[in-house]
């Protein structure tokens, strides 16, 4: 059976945060009849949550490759395999402006057109319009 999961099951599984939910969500995650699927768009939201906790970008990679790694868990691979470390190795970015930028690359929608200088100086594919 495929289902998706939302962010708040996301974070409680992550942080831990309100006990019964996490053990909730951890029963289900081990449901191995089920096929759960992440949207770029929950990612986006899990990401920004947590770096409102003040979570490091290292830890926010970790834990999100953790959880990709579970044999039932599915998200847009294509994507996430170059804007992670991108993600990593770029700090002035925010994670969506990760993703838009190999969303464009994978889909074949080159450039990204942009008004952020930032992001048009740290990867080719984006194009400040100005």
């Amino acid at each position: 059976m495929n289902s998706s999961l939302d962010a708040n099951i996301m974070l409680r599984y992550i942080l831990e945060d309100i006990p019964k939910q996490s053990k909730m969500v951890e029963e289900l995650l081990k449901d191995q009849e089920q096929i759960f699927h992440i949207s770029d768009l929950v990612l986006a939201e899990v990401v920004f949550n947590l770096q409102c906790y003040e979570m490091p970008r290292e830890n926010i990679v970790g834990t999100l490759l953790h959880i990709f790694s579970l044999p039932n868990i599915r998200v847009n691979r294509q994507v996430l395999d170059k804007a992670l470390p991108f993600y990593l190795e770029h700090p002035a970015l925010s994670f969506v402006d990760c993703m838009a930028t190999f969303y464009a690359e994978v889909n074949g929608t080159e450039p990204l057109w942009t008004f952020d200088k930032r992001l048009a100086n740290q990867h080719p594919s984006a194009k400040k319009l100005s």
